[in-house]
């Protein structure tokens, strides 16, 4: 976000985007060199900016004494200009996950004639913004009267701190500094009112130096010498800064006392990072309530404009993954590509594939699923009519990497432990791949084509659980079974009772995902709707369909428990809200 043009905001804000300026500049680099030291140490140089600041940082270190997180340290978990408080900072904030979206920013003033239609700028300072524009319209921000500028910005290099910041609600994007932007757009929408719309563009040159992550070496603190604790990997972040007032660069450099009386007092800038379970695991799970709710009908979220090979179509979609920032990524089979919606996107973009149907590096043929791998930033693809398994970087990937060859797959999954389980249609079993240790086992079916309770027909989709349990739709046997780790049997969750449409029924049942709950939703193909089979039902209910779907592939939900289906019949990616 960005506040007003007037000095009273500005002292409650690090910087603001009136002050950017959008030149090129000599790159950040240098910081890196320096050593790591504790916060106290690092906020040395601002304190001729603010006198309090060790008093902060006391209470920073008070309010962040739990075990590190996310690999952070105590001191990184806390908040120069200067070298070491920059890497510091900066060595905190790349530890957490990056994410690629649409993002807003407002100022109350009118910056149209800097930020001109194809014009490259770069914004050198963290950038705050929200991923909601209606938290904009709060006066803190960019209000509701007088000269206003709306930032609309397609960013590759966000931070995500909205479910760890004291201000919750305002669903906080920060932007690392040094980032370029292309001017898209830049319209004028009514008096006063302007809106810039900018894309994050890569740089010919690297403008900030990255950091290098290191085991945490600090030097004595004023307790003594602190020892680092062993990151486990499972612990939550939690930064504060607290109450920072710094004048804008036009002023002294020394700030005039004012009245702290609450009556007079700005805004402080407080933001805290509260423990929220960062998922290891490639899919997010949420909590859904057993007796959720969907709204009937769904809106279209990618496609939906006829069957086509368009920007803004697909044809014939299959597998989804969702990811945590409403992303969607879908397996555009019958264009032989993977396409990226983003959200509020009218068109996607083509992120692997896309070259024609093929078997080269750059081509897939007929793509039935896809996932996300976040440890490698990049896609796994059921390259299924080649016969492979396929890894495509996410960001500006032109080739993929076979990484197993040989198998008629259709599902793909990965495990918390990175495994791979890929659903193999023709030999009707489930295979899972250690990546690391470069070992496969079977861990379900495997005893030839059948109906038995050892045995799968057609296998499409898979899931893993957090126990490992895995479920696979048995699409010619109309059900969905699970199999427990090691186990040499499965257990029918849904289905299993012959093809047809009754609520004790599915008919060539495709994706599946099951919940934290054991819950099992499934995308039933010829019945052209979703069902929902609780932990131990008969039988299920169906969730959506009826009328608003043809021919469901592909089915995924987001974090906060929407549900999102590849409406094969159809050409679109369809989002039905969950009702609170």
């Amino acid at each position: 976000m960005a506040t007003g043009g007037e000095a009273q905001a500005h002292r409650s804000r690090v910087s603001d985007v009136d002050q950017e300026p959008l030149k090129m500049l000599l790159p950040i680099r240098g910081y890196d060199s320096v050593p790591l030291v504790t916060l106290e140490k690092a906020v040395e140089p601002l304190a001729s900016l603010l006198p309090d600041i060790q008093d902060y940082v006391y209470v920073a270190k008070q309010r962040c004494d739990e075990e590190p997180a996310d690999g952070l340290s105590q001191d990184e978990r806390k908040l120069e200009p200067w070298f070491p408080y920059l890497k510091l900072f900066l060595s905190g904030l790349t530890r957490l996950p990056t994410i690629r979206r649409f993002v807003y920013r407002g100022v109350k003033l009118d910056l149209s004639k800097h930020y001109k239609k194809g014009k490259l700028i770069v914004w050198w300072a963290f950038s705050s913004c929200t991923s909601t524009v209606e938290v904009l319209q709060h006066e803190d921000f960019l209000g509701q009267t007088g000269a206003r500028t709306m930032f609309t910005i397609e960013c590759d290099s966000g931070k995500d701190i909205s479910q760890h910041s004291y201000f919750q609600s305002e669903e906080e994007i920060l932007l690392p500094p040094a980032r370029q932007f292309e001017v898209v757009a830049s319209l004028q929408m009514g008096p006063g009112v302007h809106v810039i719309q900018l894309k994050e563009v890569k740089p010919p040159i690297v403008l900030l130096q990255p950091v290098s992550l290191t085991p945490h070496s600090y030097n004595s603190t004023p307790e003594g010498t602190k020892k680092d604790k062993p990151n486990t990997g499972i612990d939550d972040v939690k930064i504060k800064v607290e109450q920072m007032k710094i004048v804008p660069e036009s002023t002294a450099t020394t700030p005039k006392k004012t009245n702290t009386s609450k009556s007079t007092q700005p805004k402080p800038v407080s933001l805290l990072l509260n423990p929220t379970p960062q998922p290891t695991k490639s899919v997010c799970v949420p909590n859904i309530p057993a007796n959720a709710r969907w709204t009937e009908k769904g809106i279209t979220v990618a496609g939906g404009n006829g069957s086509g090979n368009a920007l803004n179509q697909l044809n014939g979609p299959s597998g989804i993954f969702v990811d945590n920032d409403q992303v969607i990524y879908v397996a555009d089979t019958d264009n032989h590509r993977i396409v990226e919606w983003k959200v509020g996107a009218t068109s996607g973009q083509v992120i692997a594939g896309g070259n024609g149907k093929g078997n080269r590096a750059d081509q897939l043929n007929s793509p039935y699923d896809v996932l996300v791998d976040k440890e490698t930033d990049s896609l796994i693809i059921s390259d299924t009519l080649n016969r492979r398994v396929v890894r495509w970087p996410r960001a500006n990937g032109t080739i993929g990497e076979t990484i197993i060859e040989n198998i008629s797959c259709v599902g793909v999954a990965m495990d918390d432990h990175r495994s791979l389980y890929i659903s193999d249609w023709v030999a009707h079993l489930v295979r899972q791949y250690n990546m690391s240790k470069k070992t496969e086992t079977v861990v379900a079916g495997g005893n030839r084509d059948g109906d038995h309770i050892n045995q799968l027909n057609t296998n499409t989709y898979v899931f893993v659980d957090l126990d490992t349990s895995i479920y696979v739709s048995d699409k010619d046997n109309h059900r969905v079974v699970k199999w427990t780790k090691g186990a040499q049997v499965g257990i029918i969750v849904a289905g299993g009772q012959g093809k047809g449409n009754a609520l004790t029924q599915l008919s060539n049942p495709h994706a599946l995902f099951v919940d934290k709950l054991g819950t099992v939703y499934v995308a039933d193909y010829c019945n052209s709707r979703v069902m929902r089979w609780v932990k131990g039902a008969a039988s299920g209910d169906m969730i959506v369909g009826g009328t608003h779907l043809s021919t469901p592939r592909g089915l995924s939900f987001d974090q906060h428990g929407n549900l999102y289906v590849a409406d094969w019949g159809n050409n679109r990616v369809q989002r039905f809200s969950i009702q609170k």
